[in-house]
């Protein structure tokens, strides 16, 4: 994390390997050191006839180390002037990876994301110096990036019901479980899932056509270990919290048979349940969440890192919550939280509202960790858009003992606020706490209901966004009450702050 206040927004971080990749990948051509096109020295005594197409069976794909890339390679057809290539990602087939490249070589190397279905096609090319011509057929391969399926649920299934009758199996305890929903398919959930102690991944299997997920009554998701939601749309309106606050996520009940911070690495000193490995969510769509994003369900337990990456989450709260969108104060803890390419908003006709967007409580780095020198927290926020979220005379943090330590970093980067937080998003961010060691804003709009700006300098004079790149301009929303964040204002634009969704 340290790294990250030196390289400003650049932010790497080893814990969490399942940060989603996004921007464009310079696309890279590598030739065989022993093609032989046009090589005067090298004859492949192939002549006046229709080169062969590549053998589907004798491509390989191999990714790169990190996973960032992956090469093609295929053998040299003999008589070949060249191959015309091309590379799609089956949820995206109208921005190719790899678009009609001609590559004299008998490799190329391209960009490469998990869980993706892609399709290569390669054309054999003729050499008309030898009188070739192009093969007959273009060669197709289909392959997967996607981790292994555990089991696909079908179309139309209860959740609950469905578990009930395929109970997760007791021998499965540290693996990772992937669920796949039929793309496009409608799925119901009708009450409490525990997970418990079992690592579960639910997701679709098309990042560009997702299930969607009816949270029905008192529907919500628990768990004590590894959780992870992929490429789903959410929809809460069915929800019915009259009789409960819990969260559309939240800890077990009873999460006595999780192991202990201790029995998992002696790193950790914290000996109540501890989940090591990160709770995600991602690319996904929640729809009218009308109680909590996640709380800790009154029960200590820690997850050491929770990411909301790439999703779109309308609040729909039908009262006033006196806890936050996040709201871990009640014995639990999260120790790093992170926010990214995300979007929170409440449509204005909301009559309930937050107290809090995150509120923490109980629990302090140098409490989770044995060694005081390696304990921290993180608070991060970054390229995300936050809209008419705690207006009611809410605060955007609350964090007791995680506030005004040097083991707790606070970052808040590219963000647009609009109608947030009444006393001060920075201000709140920082749990008004002054001189904080370790905190980095950038490039953050801070913009009242009334068109005006949140004061950065309250509280005696102080400035809690020292990073002098504060856009005090209107980011010119296109249509907030339909939902519609696009931007328009320049300097936004120009920075590219906010989700990058809504970047025109």
């Amino acid at each position: 994390m340290k790294d990250f206040m030196k390289k400003n927004h650049f932010f790497t971080y080893s814990k969490l390997c399942v940060l989603a990749l996004t921007g464009a990948s310079a696309l890279l051509l590598a030739s065989c050191a022993k093609d032989g096109f046009d090589d005067e020295s090298f004859d492949p005594g192939v002549s006046n006839t229709q080169v062969a197409a590549v053998s589907a069976d004798d491509i390989k794909i191999t990714p790169s180390a990190d996973g960032k890339s992956q090469t093609i390679s295929w053998p040299v057809v003999m008589g070949a002037g060249g191959y015309r290539v091309s590379l799609f990602d089956l949820a995206n087939p109208a921005e190719p990876v790899i678009n009609d490249s001609i590559v004299d070589g008998c490799q190329v190397t391209g960009k490469r994301e998990e869980d993706c279905n892609y399709v290569l096609t390669i054309q054999t090319l003729g050499n008309s110096k030898r009188g070739n011509t192009d093969a007959a057929q273009m060669t197709s391969k289909e392959f997967s990036t996607f981790t292994p399926t555990y089991k696909t649920i079908p179309a139309g299934a209860d959740l609950n019901e469905w578990f009930a009758a395929n109970p997760v199996p007791a021998d499965s305890l540290g693996k990772n479980l992937n669920y796949d929903l039929e793309a496009g398919a409608s799925y119901t959930l009708s009450g409490e899932l525990d997970f418990n102690v079992n690592w579960v991944t639910l997701r679709s299997n098309s990042k560009g056509n997702p299930a969607i997920i009816r949270f029905l009554g008192e529907a919500c998701i628990t768990f004590v270990a590894p959780f992870n939601l992929k490429y789903l749309t959410v929809d809460c309106s069915a929800q019915d919290i009259a009789s409960t606050n819990h969260g559309i996520f939240a800890f077990s009940k009873d999460p006595s048979a999780a192991p202990v911070g201790t029995a998992i690495d002696a790193k950790y000193k914290w000996d109540k349940p501890l989940i090591e490995q990160p709770v995600t969510f991602v690319s996904c769509t929640f729809d009218n969440v009308k109680s909590y994003f996640f709380w800790d369900n009154q029960q200590a337990v820690c997850a050491m890192t929770m990411l909301v990456d790439n999703c779109l989450v309308h609040l729909a709260p039908e009262k006033a919550f006196a806890g936050g969108v996040f709201w871990t104060n009640k014995g639990g803890h999260v120790n790093d939280l992170y926010v990214t390419n995300s979007t929170f908003y409440e449509l204005d006709t909301n009559v309930g509202d937050y107290k809090y967007f995150y509120q923490a409580g109980m629990v302090s780095g140098e409490e989770i960790y044995a060694d005081k020198n390696a304990a921290e927290n993180t608070v991060s926020y970054t390229n995300s858009t936050f809209y008419h979220v705690t207006w009611n005379n809410g605060q955007w943090g609350n964090y007791n003992r995680m506030g005004g330590r040097a083991t707790s970093w606070w970052v808040m980067t590219d963000c647009i606020f609009y109608d947030c937080s009444p006393s001060g998003v920075p201000r709140r961010f920082l749990h008004g706490k002054k001189d904080q060691p370790h905190v980095l804003f950038n490039n953050n709009t801070y913009m009242k209901a009334d068109g005006t700006f949140q004061d950065i300098t309250a509280d005696g004079g102080h400035d809690y966004d020292l990073s002098g790149t504060t856009i005090e301009e209107d980011p010119q929303f296109a249509d907030p009450a339909a939902g519609d964040f696009t931007i328009s204002g320049p300097t936004q634009v120009a920075r590219k702050t906010g989700d990058p969704r809504w970047l025109p």
